[in-house]
């Protein structure tokens, strides 16, 4: 392939990331992103078709049937598991079982009075809830329902628990996060084997580093700005105690799958339990035992279908996403983008871990600017195993720096949906709301970065 090729692929991959920052479409930025580079790539003669292919000799033509074959793989492997993860987390959410389960877990930090101790407590309390619940704008207002009071009557200014409570989902965890089941994925690892060997290890000293961070980060700009303005906590309260209607018990509902899933894997049963497998299992119990609870037949039935909405909602928003960002991925892949990259890096002396380095913090500024990591993630992902063979590397700890940058970095964004819903709740600017999140973030961010360098 002429040298002027991958160069052309590098003009094409500027244009499409300047498109998504200004909020273009970004499924139709990618799709066609996508053709362009393959389309390039042919031109360039590179094999862009694999062996098994049915060509039809019309370049248009063959590169849809090659999309058409990408997006069949996706939606039988991981697209299908992120199908199932999203229509479970839609039906724990219509039978208030996800609500119960914040504010079960929300009742012991009623026993801290000290106001900062309480910040850095609901911090790593609220991002275990990420556990199960995977929504960050979902899980805050969660949290500002149930906590957000329990924090301001201990002494906590209104601007520091608002920051916590907005940034506390840093981590997407499999089974239940798509993202994260994508990147496991990617570098062929079951999604329990993902959580339990790679990413909780890695999640204890981030999340302790970052409440720690918030802790001094809150305390300085209280004393420097103030505590900002009360939020009417007689209607927190009201809806607090609306959510607690639901018995206790359902607390446990979202936590059916994890328990299947710990239970019956190769580790302790000797084999393992399918993740869809697990979803579709917990649905069915919770259902049965909602309907024995609820002893209205209709409506029980009526909340199930929440399961399949759910399934509907997700493939708009990221299983959609991830076929054209495979189709992406593998333009920058034929056009020999990913072969300059690790020519380069390797020329200036940066190695599998600065290359690692790199590639999150590409993920890590795109996430900022655009309020979401999900794009860069699904795009960039897909180049892990090939940019880990380079450096003779399984692409584990790149493929953990990377899908947790996507993730961690959002609440630095004075664009993304959480920070927003959560300003607007605390009644300020979201830059406001972003200046308190901005050095805890950092801080996790370079803690992960370490950890993984030193546990993978």
């Amino acid at each position: 392939m002429n040298p002027i090729f991958p160069w052309l692929g590098i003009a094409v991959l500027i244009l499409c990331g300047w498109a998504i920052v200004r909020k273009y479409q970004v499924n139709m930025v990618l799709l066609l992103g996508g053709l362009l580079l393959n389309a390039l790539a042919i031109w360039g003669g590179a094999q862009v078709f694999p062996a098994k292919f049915n060509a039809t000799g019309i370049l248009g033509f063959d590169l849809v049937e090659f999309l058409r074959t990408i997006s069949v793989s996706q939606v039988s492997g991981v697209g299908f598991l992120i199908l199932i993860s999203g229509g479970f987390a839609a039906y724990m959410q219509a039978i208030g079982a996800s609500d119960r389960f914040v504010t079960v877990c929300a009742k012991p930090l009623s026993f801290i009075k000290n106001p900062y101790l309480i910040l850095a407590a609901v911090f790593i309390v609220g991002h275990c809830l990420g556990l199960v619940i995977t929504s960050a704008a979902g899980l805050a207002m969660l949290m500002v329902v149930t906590v957000y009071p329990l924090i301001i009557r201990v002494g906590c200014s209104p601007l520091a628990a608002a920051a916590v409570v907005a940034s506390v989902l840093a981590i997407g965890y499999a089974p239940a996060s798509g993202t994260a089941n994508l990147a496991s994925q990617i570098v062929h690892l079951d999604p329990i084997e993902y959580l339990v060997r790679y990413q909780l290890p890695m999640a204890v000293p981030v999340v302790i580093a970052m409440a720690v961070a918030h802790v001094f980060t809150q305390y300085w700009f209280d004393r420097r700005e103030g505590k900002g303005e009360v939020a009417d906590l007689a209607e927190l309260e009201s809806k607090r105690q609306n959510l607690e209607k639901t018995p206790a018990f359902y607390a446990l509902m979202p936590l059916f799958p994890i328990a299947l899933l710990l239970v019956f894997n190769k580790f302790v049963w000797g084999t393992g339990m399918n993740v869809a497998t697990a979803m579709f299992i917990a649905w069915i119990l919770a259902f049965v035992i909602d309907l024995i609870v609820r002893r209205n037949v209709k409506e029980s039935f009526d909340l199930s279908f929440a399961m399949f909405k759910g399934m509907g909602s997700i493939l708009t928003s990221t299983v959609g996403l991830i076929f054209v960002a495979a189709f992406f991925a593998k333009g920058l892949q034929n056009i020999g983008i990913v072969d300059l990259l690790m020519s380069g890096a390797q020329s200036i002396g940066l190695g599998y871990t600065g290359t690692s380095v790199v590639l999150s913090a590409i993920i890590g500024v795109v996430t900022v600017l655009t309020g979401s990591g999900v794009a860069a993630f699904t795009s960039l992902g897909h180049l892990v195993p090939d940019a880990a063979q380079a450096f003779n590397q399984n692409g584990i700890a790149m493929m953990l720096m990377m899908h947790t940058a996507s993730e961690m970095l959002r609440a630095m964004s004075p664009v993304a949906g959480v920070i927003i819903i959560v300003a607007g709740f605390a009644k300020v600017n979201p830059l406001t709301m972003v200046k308190r999140t901005i050095i805890p973030c950092l801080t996790g961010y370079v803690v992960m970065l370490i950890t993984v360098n030193l546990i993978v």
